[in-house]
Parts: structure tokens; sequence; C-alpha cells
């Protein structure tokens, strides 16, 4: 995220992997988002915080193509991609780990890991996929099981793989570590360090705001479809009234 002298943050840089500009999303009648800009350089992880029901999902969505703003611009490498769908968005190098993994239970591990591998060509998927069980041992040893088998934070690995699978330039993680246990949960974030450490660029929504903030480098403060304080994730995490006002004084999103 590009700052400016003063140190507030700016969107549209040249140097921006993503930028949006002035979204507003609604659902019916109902606003969700109000006018958000943020912007996301190349290899930068983002964090967004903020309480339930904020519109962090909803920004996500927006992101990805599942939701098409009323009004503003989602742009890549500088280039306005509002109007495209969410598959071309996937070809141009997004991802999305959706909140509550949502992966196929009928389907078998390796089954799920084909399907988010669908833009490939059909040799590169299954060598992809092969890539993905090697990587992650859990989705070796049940590849061939149905994914609905798994347990909880296997099936958050099987959802990650999932959208590792076309090699994403960015990552959107939506709440990674929701109803997972501490343990687990610590897993999934020694992933995102080790993804974060090879270059990929990330937005990651997650529940434990102080834990996210430790990893990212930047950060938004969501709150009522706005943002409502943005910097570096340093200079979030170290604002304890941020926890107490917005976050209901348990770091928690």
């Amino acid at each position: 995220m590009a700052a400016d002298s003063n140190g507030v943050a700016r969107t549209g840089g040249d140097g921006d992997l993503l930028s949006v500009e002035s979204i507003e999303v609604s659902y019916g009648p109902i606003r969700a988002l109000f006018g958000i800009s943020l912007s996301v350089g190349s290899g930068e992880m983002v964090a967004l915080i903020g309480p339930n029901g904020a519109g962090k999902s909803s920004l996500l969505h927006a992101i990805i193509g599942l939701r098409r703003p009323s009004r503003g611009r989602v742009r890549w490498r500088g280039q306005d991609i509002t109007g495209l769908s969410t598959q071309q968005r996937i070809r141009l190098g997004m991802a999305l780990v959706p909140e509550h993994r949502r992966i196929l239970a009928t389907l078998t591990v390796e089954e799920n890991l084909l399907v988010g591998g669908m833009i490939l060509p059909r040799r590169m998927r299954q060598t992809q996929a092969d890539r993905m069980i090697e990587r992650f041992e859990v989705l070796k040893r049940k590849r061939s099981q149905p994914a609905g088998v798994l347990s909880g934070g296997e099936a958050q690995q099987l959802a990650i793989a999932r959208a590792l699978m076309p090699s994403p330039a960015l990552l959107l993680m939506d709440e990674p570590t929701l109803g997972l246990a501490p343990l687990v949960a610590t897993q999934v974030f020694a992933l995102i360090d080790e993804l974060r450490a090879a270059g990929m660029t990330l937005i990651v929504v997650d529940q434990n705001a102080r834990r996210v903030l430790n990893a990212a480098d930047s950060a938004y403060l969501v709150r009522t479809g706005r943002i409502a304080q943005s910097g570096s994730a340093d200079e979030l995490a170290a604002r304890e009234d941020i926890f107490g006002s917005f976050l209901g004084g348990s770091g928690d999103d």
C-alpha cells in the first residue's frame, strides 16, 4: 500500500498490482460498501480487519468479481477490469480462498484440486494437482477420499491448495482460521508466512486481528462499509484504541 509524505495511505500507484477505487456494493436496497479505496503492491500482504458485518467479505467478492460494484473501479496492473467475470480475473492471476472453505464434499480431495485448476490445460492440471498433493502431506494421505470426511483444518488446507492450483499472483483469503483450533490456526498462519516468503501477494481477512497484523505489511480497518483507518500493519497493531473501539477489545475480527 503506497503512502504520501505524511504517511497517509493512498491508492493507484504506478507499481500497484491491484487498486480499488471508490467501490460501492449493494445487496438490493442494502448498501454494503461506501466508496472504499485501497491498493496492493506486488509481493505485499495486506490485512483487512474490522468487526463482523463490516463489509470485508463484500470487498473481496468485488475484487474477485463475485459481486459487481454499483460504482467505482477495480484495476489490475493499471488496467480497468471492473467489467470482467470471475473466471477472467482468475485467468489474470487472482484466486480466492472463500469463507467456510466451500469445498465439494462429495468429490475426492484430488477431484477438488482438479476443479480448482479448470483454467489450466488438462495435462498441466493433473501435474499441478500432484504438486499440491505432495506439498500438503494430509492431502497426500487422503487424495482418494471424499473431501467431506476431512477435519476443519484438513478442509482448510484443501481450500488453500485448490486456490493455489492456477499459481495465482494474488491470493485473497477470507477468514482462513475461522472455526479452527488454535494449533491448526497457527499452522495456517505458518503457511501464510511461507506463501509470503515465496513472494505471493496476499489480501487476508481473519478474525484474529492481532495475528494477521503481525504477518502483514499494511492494513485497512473496515467499519460499516468504509475504511476507518489505514496504514502500516505495525501502526495499526500499536493502536489499542482500535481494538477497544472497533474490535471489542479482543483483537478478533
